[in-house]
């Protein structure tokens, strides 16, 4: 029984990836997470009351269309605008992810410099 575990053992560490330890007194570098980012969201602007989405007709004069037209512009702006705001923070905070996680890995390869423990 002890011969089967020695060997699922050994064929577990074989199958691990070898690193090179990082050298004695090495300092990883700690990551800096982002500055906190979160814009606002833009307002769509409300449908005039004398459009009736249901039926897909209005009773509006050009006056109250134009105006609605040029605030759903507007708001398409902004939005895309919003949208380029909260993606640059998410690759912002990707990176800092991927970051963090080569700092564990440095630690650990300082702390644990081979995958087996002898003494």
């Amino acid at each position: 029984m002890n011969s089967i575990a020695a060997a699922i053992a050994s064929l577990l560490l074989a199958s691990l990836p070898v690193q090179e330890a990082a050298p004695p007194g090495a300092a990883c570098p700690v990551p800096q997470p982002p500055a906190v980012e979160r814009p606002a969201k833009p307002e769509r602007p409300a449908v005039p009351s004398c459009v009736n989405e249901a039926r897909g007709t209005h009773t509006c004069n050009n006056r109250t269309l134009t105006a609605y037209q040029q605030a759903s512009t507007a708001y398409q702006q902004s939005f895309t605008a919003y949208v380029a705001q909260v993606n640059a923070y998410l690759q912002k905070l990707e990176a800092y992810t991927r970051q963090s996680i080569t700092y564990a890995e440095c630690e650990r390869d300082i702390v644990l410099p081979s995958p087996i423990i002898s003494g």
